[in-house]
């Protein structure tokens, strides 16, 4: 077996790998608060074909992209994380096309990172829009890097067209696809200034590229072309309202937010992106440093936005990991030339942070554990991947409903809540059609199974024959489950 093969053979096994992962056991944990709202919505438009652009919840991409699959395989847990763990998985196989800019040996480092990654893996795995973004946000850097390789042949047009793709979706998917956008086109405008590179090719081509990304943009926002009048005003409710909840600090935090998930769980990727970042500033690598103001740049936009949530890490951590596998393909093989007590210092940095990164990626992502990673330092509160997730009891209660409605398929519910405080059981109750919901708690109801916060329980009256459980939906947060129980 030649040299090439062996590479492509080895780069395909850790694709393999980063499958597995990303597939095993893909539905068994519970559905999170936001992934309960996504699969709902995705459900009524499956069911119904209702959708309506609402910023809350971003872009229609996720809901369109997850209808078409569970027209061909069904809605279930499965079926929902099915393409963010796709999603996870193409991410991985795109850095093959950047051989060139990280090295063959930085590119499979820079695979096996993202392949193992915490943070990459358990948003693989999560129905949510950071996954997409993270994969077109790459699929437009390798298209940029092909465009300009191919100069002025035709071929540059493929590349064109794969980036306006890209940016479409992108920008279809998540809100915070128009900051990436900046930040992109912030560094492509000075490469074009300091190059000057402007002329008639480059101005043909940036407007097939806008025409292609338009078209895709006004075909979802439009919900292909039914509510034409939608596309008016998909930028400035995404603006208005995303900037009304950084005003308000709807889930503020300190500016700090991100660091500590980025050494908590990534402590190989950061350590290597430092150092490497470093290195090829001093070799003035063009590519290398594009990345690490992508990186520089994301980390300090969100760690200034009032919308800390630990999913956006991944925003930082995509350039991080590339930086990181680049200058490894570089640093190992190099280790030899340099001191022993240098050669020892620097493998055991990188064997004990490894043996951390791969264990904290188990255990959040296979192994049970609903509660909070939250700790506290000097009274700050430092927040965890494992961010206000649903606990397995949601599971057991689901059971519990599905055993009752087996039995009789006329069972009664209602799921009552302040500012409906109940998800993901929408989800889980979606194929029940005789299930209602209420943003308060009713002071009585004859449903048969009724279910309410656990510190509401007072603000009810039921027929003693009614038995009561108690769970807890997410850590902090109990619900009662009353059921009628005429014996």
């Amino acid at each position: 077996m030649n040299r090439k093969n062996r590479y492509i053979l080895l780069f395909l096994t850790i694709v393999l790998l980063a499958t597995a992962l990303r597939f095993y056991a893909l539905d068994d944990r519970a559905f999170h608060h936001d992934e309960g709202v996504h699969g709902y919505l995705t459900y009524k438009l499956f069911k119904n074909g209702d959708y309506h652009y609402d910023p809350t919840y971003h872009g229609p991409f996720l809901y369109y992209s997850t209808a078409a699959i569970f027209t061909l395989f069904g809605d279930s847990n499965f079926t929902a994380r099915l393409l963010p763990a796709v999603a996870g998985v193409l991410l991985i196989v795109l850095v093959y096309r950047l051989r060139d800019q990280l090295g063959e040996s930085g590119a499979l480092f820079a695979v096996a990172m993202i392949a193992i990654s915490p943070s990459f893996l358990y948003y693989s795995r999560f129905f949510r829009n950071d996954i997409y973004i993270a994969f077109f946000s790459l699929l437009f850097v390798v298209s940029a890097v092909k465009y300009l390789k191919h100069g002025r042949h035709r071929q540059r047009l493929i590349y064109v067209c794969t980036g306006a793709v890209a940016g479409a979706l992108a920008l279809s998917a998540k809100e915070n696809a128009y900051i990436i956008a900046g930040i992109f086109f912030a560094f492509v405008l000075g490469y074009i200034v300091v190059r000057k590179e402007i002329n008639a090719m480059r101005v043909a081509d940036a407007l097939l590229f806008t025409l292609i990304s338009f078209i895709i943009f006004a075909l979802f926002y439009t919900n292909f072309l039914t509510n034409p009048d939608a596309l008016i005003s998909v930028i400035p409710d995404a603006i208005h309202h995303w900037a009304e909840m950084h005003r308000i600090e709807r889930i503020g935090g300190h500016w700090s937010f991100y660091l500590p998930i980025l050494a908590r769980y990534e402590l190989p990727i950061v350590l290597l992106a430092i150092a490497g970042g470093v290195h090829y500033v001093k070799k003035r690598n063009i590519f290398i440093i594009f990345l690490l103001y992508w990186g520089v740049t994301s980390l300090l936009v969100y760690s200034y936005l009032q919308e800390k949530v630990p999913w956006l890490v991944l925003h930082t951590l995509l350039p991080f990991a590339l930086i990181a596998g680049a200058y490894t393909g570089e640093l190992l093989p190099s280790l030899n030339k340099r001191p022993r007590a240098i050669e020892a210092a620097v493998i055991i940095i990188l064997v004990l942070s490894a043996g951390l990164f791969i264990h904290q990626s188990i255990f959040i992502n296979y192994y049970e554990n609903t509660d909070s990673d939250e700790i506290t330092i000097r009274d700050i509160p430092v927040h965890g991947l494992i961010y206000v997730q649903t606990t397995s009891e949601v599971l057991d209660t689901v059971g519990f409903i599905e055993e009752r409605v087996r039995d009789d398929p006329n069972t009664s519910m209602t799921i009552a809540a302040p500012e409906n405080d109940y998800w993901p059981l929408p989800w889980y109750m979606r194929n029940y059609n005789s299930c209602g919901y209420l943003n308060s708690v009713p002071e009585r109801s004859d449903s048969d199974i009724v279910i309410i916060p656990a510190d509401k329980t007072h603000n009810i009256t039921l027929d003693w024959r009614y038995s009561k459980k108690v769970f807890t939906l997410r850590p902090g947060y109990d619900m009662a489950m009353y059921y009628y129980n005429p014996e």
